[in-house]
Parts: structure tokens; sequence; C-alpha cells
């Protein structure tokens, strides 16, 4: 059984959330708690694998609550249930909770909410990787993306293209941008899964306030290895994302789906900045070496960036697609889902120049464009990558 607790100050409240929770008991042992010291308290004894606080309370809000639950048990699913949405509390700390999920709420979104983190647990391999994404709160951007976006945003003449333009380009900033934008505080009425979308959603003001109020999107201090890292990881994610918008567009899908699969292009390989920045002590193991990390971050890199977009709340073809892009016939879709464009996407942003354009040369999964009969599409494919101008984008 897994321990939920629950945090509000408001007695009625908790009662009724008893009584709503109330044929869960067999599945989750639960705990309905007046505040957050008294949370903390019992975590202290007994850590719990998902906490759901409201926000505003008295002496220590829910945001405080949170932070202090991520700084002592990283790895516990954090979700905010409040109606209270006071634009400040929530920028300031945007980062300690997984969803924030808007009051009134049914009792079965909850459910669903709870139990989709647990069976996203599934997903890692071990207590060590829970912990390290556990530790995320937003991810921090390349340093130049981040220099861009602020130069951008602090023109006078800033524009929405040219804000979706660089967010759309980092991978961190589109994972941060995209968590946010669905998340019930923005209160959007269906799944966005477009950054040009997004932005023009949010806003020019809510973008200043994010990157330049409130730091959403800012670098971290990171060694030159680091960076290093995370610029080649940019680029790739890029071409990935472009290649996997060009190959739905010679398919013939929808706008909407192509702009899936350039979301989920340029999240494909999430996991390796939070392996390239996450820190050594949230798993409370030795400092490792560059060459341990590049290990660990080869072997777990898609199921600890699927775990994190699926804390975040992404819808599930994209989480699956990124758990399942070096092996995508393990993915529920059969057909030329998302996970098998993406995967082969990604295998042709890897290839260069001199690397004939077969399934097997580029590293395709065997058997899977012959399964799918799409072997004699892949010249059309990598046709529509050798046209694209040298940013990524179509002449």
């Amino acid at each position: 059984m897994i321990r939920v607790v629950f945090v509000d100050d408001e007695i009625n409240v908790l009662h009724a959330m008893r009584r709503a929770m109330h044929g869960m008991r067999t599945e989750w042992n639960m705990e309905f708690l007046p505040s957050g010291a008294a949370a903390l308290d019992s975590l202290a004894v007994s850590p719990a694998e998902v906490v759901v606080s409201d926000m505003r309370m008295p002496g220590m809000d829910g945001w405080q609550l949170l932070a202090e639950i991520k700084k002592r048990h990283p790895q516990t699913v954090r979700l905010v249930l409040s109606g209270h949405a006071d634009p400040g509390a929530i920028m300031r700390s945007v980062g300690t909770a997984h969803q924030y999920i808007a009051k009134p709420c049914d009792s079965a979104t909850l459910k669903i909410a709870i139990g989709q983190s647990q069976s996203l647990r599934s997903l890692l391999s071990s207590d060590a990787l829970a912990l390290l994404v556990g530790d995320v709160g937003m991810l921090p951007s390349y340093p130049k993306a981040y220099q861009d976006i602020s130069s951008c945003l602090g023109q006078p003449d800033a524009s929405l293209t040219d804000a979706a333009r660089i967010i759309g380009r980092d991978v961190a900033m589109t994972a941060n941008i995209m968590k946010l934008v669905n998340s019930a505080f923005f209160g959007a009425r269906q799944t966005i899964t477009s950054i040009d979308r997004a932005v023009t959603y949010l806003g020019l003001d809510t973008l200043g306030a994010l990157v330049l109020g409130h730091s959403v999107f800012q670098s971290r201090g990171s060694s030159a290895t680091d960076n290093d890292r995370l610029e080649e990881l940019w680029q790739h994610s890029l071409l990935t994302a472009t290649a996997a918008r060009a190959i739905a567009l010679n398919e013939k899908l929808p706008p909407a789906r192509a702009e899936e699969a350039f979301l989920t292009g340029m999240l494909h390989d999430v996991g390796r900045v939070v392996f390239a920045t996450g820190s050594d002590a949230a798993t409370g193991t030795p400092a490792q070496s560059n060459q341990d990390k590049m290990a660990q971050a080869d072997a777990h890199h898609a199921t600890v960036g699927a775990y994190l977009l699926g804390l975040w709340g992404f819808p599930t073809q994209i989480v699956e697609a990124v758990a399942q892009h070096h092996t995508p016939s393990l993915s529920c879709d059969t057909g030329f889902g998302l996970a098998a464009l993406v995967h082969v996407a990604d295998r042709l942003a890897h290839r260069c120049s001199a690397i004939t354009s077969g399934s097997l040369q580029l590293g395709v999964e065997p058997g899977l464009l012959e399964r799918l009969g799409l072997v004699t599409h892949l010249p059309h494919w990598c046709g529509a990558m050798d046209v694209l101008d040298s940013d990524g984008s179509p002449p």
C-alpha cells in the first residue's frame, strides 16, 4: 500500500476529503492533517509516496511545506490542491510542486492524479533515480538560450513569434513552459502541445514575469563540460524535433499531430538534462565522474525523462513516446505512432552525411519499418531533412 498524506487547515475540507477517498482505503494508507508542521512531523516518522496540500494555510503555507518536503524527501510526489490562485505565490515557488490541481476537484480527478504518479514509478529501476528526479524543480536552460530570451523579452518591441522561436529551441524552456501552461492554474481548457500556442496563450506579460521576474528559466551555474554537453543536447533535440515534424508532414498527418511530434522530439532526451544538471547529493551517492554520469544517462535517460514529464502532467502519449523512443516496438501503439515517429527522427538526427540512408545503417530498430510497411518512405524522410536550413527549420 502506498502512503498518501493530505494537508488542509480547514477541518471540514479534511473531513470531506476523507469521505471522498474512503473507497481507496484498501489501496492507500491515508493520513489527513491540519497543518504543514503536523505533516513534516508525520513524514519524519513515516515518509509518504504522495503529499497533497492546500496552498493557503496559516503559519506554514502549502508552498513552504512542499519546498521543505522537496528538501527532506525529494522522492515524494508533491501535489497542490487549492482554490486560491495567487500569481505571486505560484510564481515564487513554481518549482516545488509537481502538479497544481484546482478546487473544486472531483474525487475521480484526484484519484487519477495520485494513481498515475505511482504507475509512473514503475518506469524507474531504482530508488536513486526517483531521488534524482524528485530533486528537480524547474530545469535549467542552456546559458545562451537564457540570454536570448532575456534579451528578447527586455525589448519594448518584443514579439510572441520571436519568444516562441527561442523557447522552442531549448529543451528545458520547452519542458518548463509546457508544464506551466497546462497546469490548472492557467486554466487551459484543452491540453496545449505546441510552443507557439503556449506562448500565445500566456502572452508577453506573463512570460516576462516567468523569465525576468521570477527566473523560472534561469540557467544554473555548471562546469564547462556540462555546458558543452547541454549545447550538444540542445542542437540534437532541435534537429530531432524538426525531423519529427518533417516526417509527420511528409506522411500527411494533421498539423496538430505534426506539432505534437515536434514537441515530443524536442523533449525526447530531457532525461539527459536531468543527469547533466542533477545533484549527486540528491541520490545520496558519492560524486560521480563525468564518464559515470554519461553511462547512467545512456542507460536511463529515456525512463527518467518520461517519469519527470509524467509527474508534471504531460499527456500520456508524449510520456510513453519519450520512454520508448529507443524501443518503439514496446509502445502500446502498434501503428506508426508517436514513439516510432520520434525514434526514426532521433536516428535521422544522429546520422552523418557519409552514412547511406538505409534503416540498418541509421540504427532504426530492426524490423520496425518493415512491420509498418514504411521502408520505401525512408528516402523521402531523408530528403525532407536534407532541405532544412542550418537552424533546423524549413527554407
